[in-house]
C-alpha cells in the first residue's frame, strides 16, 4: 500500500479512533453500535468505493 500526502493513518469518528489503514466498511466497524451490515449499507447509500481505506477519504 502506497500512501499519499493526504492519507490519514488515524481518523476520529464520533469520539472513536478509526484505523486508516482498514477498508472503509471494516473501519466503521469499530465505532460502538455499528456493524458490519449496517456499515455496508451506510457504504452503498454514501456511494462511497468500498475498495477505498478510511484514511483515503475526504473530510467532505
Amino acid at each position: 500500500m502506497i500512501a499519499n500526502e493526504d492519507f490519514q493513518h488515524i481518523l476520529r469518528v464520533l469520539n472513536t479512533n478509526v484505523d486508516g489503514k482498514q477498508k472503509i466498511m471494516i473501519a466503521l466497524t469499530s465505532i460502538k453500535d455499528i456493524g458490519r451490515r449496517f456499515a455496508n449499507i451506510v457504504c452503498k447509500k454514501a456511494d462511497v468505493d468500498m475498495n477505498k481505506r478510511a484514511g483515503e477519504l475526504s473530510a467532505a
